[in-house]
């Protein structure tokens, strides 16, 4: 029972550390999707929080059930085999923009935080991913386990520091009406459809659907705590930090410099944990397609991110995250209509 809990955790702490990404752990996501909206933003994170919870179980126990071999399999169950690859193929054009998108993220963290040219720290990560990704799963879950209580624990910090609690929020309602609402369901849609890349053998590997299920709920809540949290630290800083490329960070500027480096630095680890899981992710399945060599293809997909990466972090999050998320809100639909339809294996 205890080494239940003990993998229950590993995949909690994994999916979380999937989903927080440039854009959570930098602030900048939360801005676009939630604290923009005001007061409606929070009900949406209340609403992010349970489809977290529902759909990154979900995907682990469909996996584990059919033992997909990827997360193609997966999709051909969900939509059947014409409709399967189309998605399949939107999937894969979206994993490349957000690992493009953290790949910026990376180059921005090390020109704001560091002084440093950005495309220093772009070629120090993709360096680093190359390293990590040829070890495979087992490196992910261990620069997860590490960094994800880090990451709470300094989000909670934050918390503190900016104490929320002590100024009403005062950012106007949202003009678009139910705009809060498909906001949070796009967010959801894209990040779980992501984190399918680890998701998926997660499920595939595991020996019972129990730490499953206990993983997906801990981490879905886990979630959660973090997006209220640094929901209610940014929107007491509205406006001033709504142009901000790393919201997080700016809420630190006053502290000092020690604590919005070590911050910079945790927010670097996250990234680039996501990084490694999206790059894991994307590799295997180009690898199942094109039969090529583990390092070619891996090549291949830092390159083609890196070109990508040229057009600039929050360039790139404003134009492809909500539009992404507009795109494969049909996973959640086709997750909800298999359940509801009772055709998930038992």
């Amino acid at each position: 029972m205890q080494g239940s809990w003990k993998t229950a955790w590993q995949i909690a702490f994994t999916y979380i550390g999937t989903v927080v990404g440039a854009g959570f752990a930098s602030g900048r996501e939360i801005v676009e999707f939630f604290v923009q909206y005001g007061t409606q933003g929070l009900a949406g994170i209340l609403l992010a929080t349970a489809l977290f919870t529902w759909a990154g179980t979900r995907v682990m126990l469909i996996s584990y059930r059919i033992q997909a071999d990827s997360y193609q399999d997966v999709s051909t169950y969900l939509f059947g085999h014409p409709f399967g690859m189309v998605f399949n193929s939107l999937l894969l054009t979206v994993l490349l923009g957000t690992t493009s998108v953290m790949l910026a993220a990376t180059g921005a963290i090390f020109w704001e935080s560091f002084q440093l040219p950005s495309q220093v720290g772009i070629w120090i990560s993709m360096l680093m991913i190359f390293v990590v990704t040829r070890k495979g799963l087992f490196a992910i879950h261990r620069v997860n386990s590490i960094f994800v209580p880090t990451l709470v624990a300094f989000t909670l910090l934050v918390f503190l520091y900016t104490q929320p609690w002590k100024d009403p929020i005062l950012i106007s309602e949202s003009p678009r009406a139910w705009a809060w609402l498909s906001s949070p369901l796009s967010y959801v849609a894209l990040n779980v459809s992501l984190t399918q890349a680890v998701l998926v053998p997660i499920g595939r590997h595991s020996t019972s659907e129990k730490p499953l299920i206990a993983g997906g709920i801990i981490g879905g809540l886990g979630i959660g705590l973090l997006l209220i949290l640094a929901y209610s630290s940014l929107a007491v800083e509205m406006p001033d930090i709504q142009h901000a490329e790393m919201p997080m960070i700016a809420l630190l500027h006053g502290v000092g410099r020690g604590i919005p480096l070590l911050f910079s630095l945790l927010v670097y680890a996250e990234i680039f944990s996501t990084l490694v899981a999206n790059v894991f992710g994307l590799a295997e399945q180009l690898r199942q397609v094109t039969h090529l060599r583990g390092p070619t293809v891996l090549f291949g997909i830092l390159i083609i991110t890196y070109f990508i990466s040229f057009i600039g972090f929050s360039s790139l999050l404003r134009l492809l995250y909500p539009l992404f998320g507009q795109l494969v809100v049909f996973f959640l639909v086709m997750l909800f209509y298999r359940q509801w339809r009772g055709r998930t294996l038992s």
